[in-house]
């Protein structure tokens, strides 16, 4: 079996670095996430499971 890690770190690259910080149970978000949540559509499409953290944090990483 062939791990594609090009394909693993063009996915998950910045946030994989973050992956066995968090204890248990938590997860780190960036902080443009967070100021993003505060936006009413943005929580909302959160809530109804329209976009992650996982897709959040992705796009603000990409941002940096």
């Amino acid at each position: 079996m062939m791990v594609d890690i090009k394909k693993i770190l063009d996915e998950k690259g910045s946030i994989l670095k973050f992956s066995g910080v968090a204890p248990e149970g938590f997860i780190l978000v960036h902080e443009k996430t967070l100021e993003d949540l505060k936006d009413f559509d943005t929580w909302k499409s959160w809530k109804n499971n329209e976009i992650s953290f996982e897709e959040m944090n992705k796009k603000n990483f990409d941002n940096n």
